[in-house]
């Protein structure tokens, strides 16, 4: 189970998404308009909404029963054949979208197999199968946004529909072959048992997850409500390109779930482990973070004139969103070393009345960048108490190079705010790289270097 190694497969399905989703919508942004855009944008909803209301066990926690399971060399096909059956026992629940348009009940079969394949990368990823995945991934994305163009050439909905149907089609059968094939075969048996259990110990989880939808997609239902599809299709569009540093983050570091319980399993220290993946996730997010707002102001004007108008609003969505990822990454030392995740209920349920609240008095007066600010307000909120919570339960605990780091993340977020000349950014990287070569310790470094395959230690070395 090697983090770095697992990580970089993770980072490639994103590189794939970021380039193929780029040529869309460039795509596109030349032939149809926001409105058409926003109809995009509502599959896509759909798509946060299943992974919120519909999935009734929790990702996080199969991930970490699989890779203790893993470790121990002890794999319960009775529990994955379980996991892999729930989307099918739950499909009368995406009956209720029988009531909206056409292309939208459409979506229903599509939506089932995406929740499939959502529970079976949990399981691959557990399975340290991050191969596999990775290929299941890109031949996904090629379908779902390369394919998928000719529906837009059509601006024909229904078919795109159904190319992300015949998408989902290939990768949740990929995806059952591979995890039969890892574990000797599948049972194909449904224990009651085994559900209750799982749901049980996910359910503040799957709560907090149907509040997080509020909190996270709150301004972008507010915004279709109060402003319609056109300036969805404009907010949409900002929350994509600011979304890119979190998705490739995302994918480095979604390696930590599984790897901390597997390394768990074998009786590794959990603050070593916190303590450095904070670190380097701190490390990738300022950097991310420094590049990709003038890459932005560069590269919207030029290639989407249209959604030039989003500019403010995606410089403040990334900054919400890409910023907390230091945060975001201890709250998997929580479910890896199964700490009490209650508290993140009432959080989540505080962040989706914040959301509401805030988009519906913002939205209205100064348009999509009420529902930026709105997200910007919860991100504050949530990366304050989820610090708290991690100290309080000494999952993580601050030295003070690591005090410094946290330091970092409010004089970043005013430089790039109020600050931010072009000429300024390249000092600013210099200034990072010099900042945590202080910051990471020896034996740090040589727990990457380790870590890291041969091509890519030299430049571990100019990093760190």
């Amino acid at each position: 189970m090697n983090p770095i190694i697992n990580a970089l497969k993770s980072l490639s399905v994103t590189t794939v998404n970021i380039i193929v989703a780029l040529i869309f919508f460039v795509i596109t942004a030349k032939i149809t308009n926001p409105a058409f855009f926003g109809k995009v944008a509502i599959i896509q909803l759909l798509e946060v909404i299943t992974v919120s209301f519909f999935a009734l066990i929790n990702g996080g926690i199969i991930t970490r029963e699989v890779s203790y399971m893993f470790a121990s060399h002890e794999i319960d096909k009775k529990f994955i054949s379980t996991v892999l059956l729930t989307p099918f026992v739950v499909t009368p629940v995406f009956l209720i979208l029988l009531i909206f348009p056409n292309y939208v009940k459409l979506t229903i079969p599509y939506l089932i197999l995406y929740l499939f394949t959502s529970y079976a990368s949990s399981i691959m990823s557990g399975l340290n199968r991050y191969t596999e995945s990775t290929i299941s991934g890109i031949t996904f994305l090629i379908i779902r946004w390369g394919i998928s163009i000719i529906a837009v050439l059509q601006q024909n909905i229904y078919l795109f529909v159904e190319i992300w149907l015949a998408g989902g089609i290939f990768s949740s059968m990929f995806d059952a072959l591979i995890i039969a094939r890892s574990i000797g075969g599948l049972q194909f048996t449904f224990s009651f048992s085994i559900f209750k259990k799982i749901f049980k110990e996910g359910l503040v989880l799957y709560l907090s997850s149907m509040a997080g939808f509020l909190a996270g997609q709150g301004d972008r239902v507010s915004t279709a409500y109060l402003l319609g599809s056109y300036y969805l299709g404009i907010y949409q569009f900002a929350a994509l390109v600011a979304g890119i540093p979190n998705m490739i983050i995302g994918a480095l570091t979604n390696v930590l779930l599984p790897s901390a319980s597997y390394y768990k399993a074998l009786g590794k220290d959990e603050l070593t482990i916190s303590r450095l993946s904070f670190k380097v996730t701190s490390f990738i997010t300022f950097l991310l973070v420094t590049v990709s707002i003038p890459f932005a102001y560069f590269f919207i004007p030029r290639f989407f004139p249209d959604y030039t108008s989003g500019l403010e609003a995606t410089t403040i969505i990334l900054l919400a969103i890409t910023l907390p990822q230091p945060f975001t990454v201890l709250t998997y030392f929580l479910i890896a070393f199964k700490k009490s995740l209650r508290p993140f209920l009432y959080l989540s349920i505080i962040n989706a009345l914040t959301t509401v609240t805030t988009s519906f008095l913002l939205i209205p007066r100064i348009g999509i960048m009420g529902g930026a600010i709105s997200q910007l307000i919860v991100a504050s909120i949530s990366s304050l108490f989820t610090l708290y919570y991690v100290l309080s339960n000494k999952v993580f605990h601050p030295s003070r190079r690591e005090i410094a780091v946290l330091s970092l993340i409010p004089i970043i977020f005013s430089y790039e705010v109020f600050i931010d000349p072009p000429f300024l950014d390249l000092i600013v990287l210099a200034f990072l790289i010099i900042f945590f070569k202080k910051v990471f310790t020896a034996e740090e470094k040589r727990v990457v270097e380790t870590f890291s395959p041969k091509v890519f230690r030299v430049i571990i070395k100019i990093l760190l």
